[in-house]
């Protein structure tokens, strides 16, 4: 009797499963001899700051050695994912996983208990306001009800029928109903680099830019070595993010509406500007200091004829030999695209001639977005010629306040034309606790 097909997907699971634990071995193996080739660098007393750093035989085979990890990686990413695909035909993906309270997991669970408007709306201030006809024409605040001159029914003996030549030239307005959200990209930064909470209004820290390397075997009674550690005093104080938007008072009414306009658009504007100033804000004024910023974040130098992939790597290496373990890079969609756009080999044009197949696999299938093993994500906010690497670890989002909503008819001439201003803000900080954590690679 032939095989069924749940028995054909066993055997095939037991096949991935078993590479999967020869992938696993063969990672510990690369990550003992890209340990090995560190300690080699290391001991050569390379100059990291040195120009020709990346031409040293220690850097290249430190080097050679995180290009084989990350091989690996990619290949253990790979099994694990048709693990999965098999395990979701069989239907025997057991329970959920459990996170502990690091993972991607449980970051959309925290995101979902502190940016929840739909909390917010059924607590009850807003079901009091609510009732109490705060959001309605006839509200309670801010103004006097003299009383009705004519109620509904009455006015419709007045009123003749409506047609659609009547609501196309504006006689009267269409009936709305609620808002519809656009499509909104994922915030993916705001998943990679953990997030924290202060009390302060400043934080006050100090950056390690070198640490201790002068340990050595010691004979009796002789003199032990010094150990020296560069340190440099740093601040982030805590910034405002705020933004506001004007609507009809009516719509304020519209629970689903508001509830689409608290958990979604304001919330997701405040919290883009967030991940744009961790990136790129310069610090003057009041924005906050990003990552590409930094004083004293790597950056190798370009070296001909290297291509994204290329120089994504010397960033990772340049990381690893400051003693930083990078794990995500974030590039510029049309640096992403020139990436899964590279083929086995290209002549320089005009115009470019491109043969072979894809390095990132055929366009039929959806490309793993990672790159050497690290995680890769594409933000616009970076430059496209420089491709960030890192070590998430390396600096923290600190919470102030996280995003308040608040609602006023009191702004400017909202009271005479009937309408209200729905506000949101943030108070957040952002400490790069050591800027060798990260690494700008250079495309030219």
């Amino acid at each position: 009797m032939p095989p069924t097909a749940n028995q054909q997907l066993r055997d095939r699971l037991k096949s991935v499963r078993a590479a999967i634990t020869e992938a696993r071995d063969e990672k510990a193996t690369a990550l003992q001899a890209r340990k090995d080739a560190k300690e080699a660098f290391a001991v050569a007393g390379v100059d990291i700051n040195d120009a020709d750093v990346t031409k040293s035989a220690e850097f290249q085979a430190a080097e050679q050695a995180t290009a084989v990890l990350g091989r690996v990686d990619d290949r253990l990413a790979d099994l694990q994912k048709a693990e999965t695909g098999i395990l979701d035909m069989l239907d025997e993906s057991g329970p959920p996983e459990r996170h502990n309270g690091n993972g991607p997991g449980a970051r959309d669970e925290l995101t979902r208990r502190t940016w929840d408007g739909a909390r917010l709306l059924a607590e009850g201030r807003y079901r009091q306001a609510l009732a109490d006809g705060i959001f309605s024409s006839t509200a309670k605040f801010g103004s006097v009800l003299l009383g009705e001159i004519a109620n509904r029914e009455e006015m419709r003996q007045f009123l003749a029928p409506v047609g659609t030549a009547d609501v196309a030239s504006g006689v009267f307005p269409p009936d709305q109903r609620g808002i519809v959200s656009p499509l909104l990209k994922p915030l993916t930064l705001l998943d990679i680099i953990p997030i924290g909470a202060t009390d302060s209004n400043s934080v006050e820290y100090v950056q390690v830019t070198a640490i201790p390397s002068a340990a050595a075997e010691t004979a009796e009674l002789t003199l032990k070595p010094e150990e020296a550690l560069t340190t440099v005093d740093a601040t982030a104080p805590v910034r405002t993010i705020a933004g506001w938007i004007k609507l009809a008072r009516q719509a304020l009414d519209d629970s689903a509406g508001l509830a689409t306009l608290i958990n979604t658009l304001l919330p997701y504007d405040v919290r883009r500007r967030i991940e744009s100033q961790m990136l790129s804000g310069d610090g003057a004024g009041q924005n906050l200091r990003g990552i590409l910023n930094t004083t004293g974040i790597g950056a190798p130098a370009f070296v001909a004829p290297d291509n994204i992939a290329d120089a994504i790597l010397r960033a990772m290496t340049t990381i690893i030999l400051s003693d930083g373990d990078p794990n995500f890079v974030a590039a510029n969609p049309l640096t992403w695209q020139s990436l899964l756009m590279m083929r086995e080999s290209e002549a320089a044009g005009p115009p470019v001639t491109r043969s072979g197949a894809y390095l990132y696999g055929s366009p039929a299938t959806m490309a793993a977005q990672t790159i050497w093993g690290l995680t890769l994500t594409a933000n616009r906010t970076v430059p496209q010629a420089s491709p960030l690497v890192g070590d998430a670890n390396g600096a923290t989002l600190l919470v102030r306040e996280g995003v308040n909503v608040k609602v006023s008819d009191s702004d400017q001439d909202d009271f005479v034309k009937n309408r209200v201003t729905v506000l949101a803000e943030a108070r957040v900080a952002f400490p790069v606790w050591r800027p060798a954590s990260f690494a700008k690679a250079a495309l030219s």
